[in-house]
């Protein structure tokens, strides 16, 4: 990844690590993307409905899907 002269690279980095993603340390957050029917049916969305739930909670949001739907000590958009 380039960076500008005035950025710090420390700041600004991919770092890709191979492992279990929901070992992750309680202090890393999680974020998936899903649809507006909050279905989660397929690939690693079933994992993360399964660790996590709060479906039903987020479709009582009732909101739009470029709004966050924040649920919990998670958040979801």
């Amino acid at each position: 990844m380039a960076n500008s002269p005035d950025e710090d690279p420390g700041e600004n980095r991919i770092v890709y690590v191979k492992g279990d993603l929901f070992a992750c340390p309680q202090t890393d957050s999680l974020a998936h993307c899903i649809s507006e029917d909050c279905r989660m049916g397929a690939g690693i969305a079933v994992l993360f409905k399964k660790k996590f739930g709060g479906v039903q909670e987020l479709l009582n949001q009732r909101l739009d899907v470029v709004l966050i739907a924040y649920s919990g000590r998670k958040c979801l958009q």
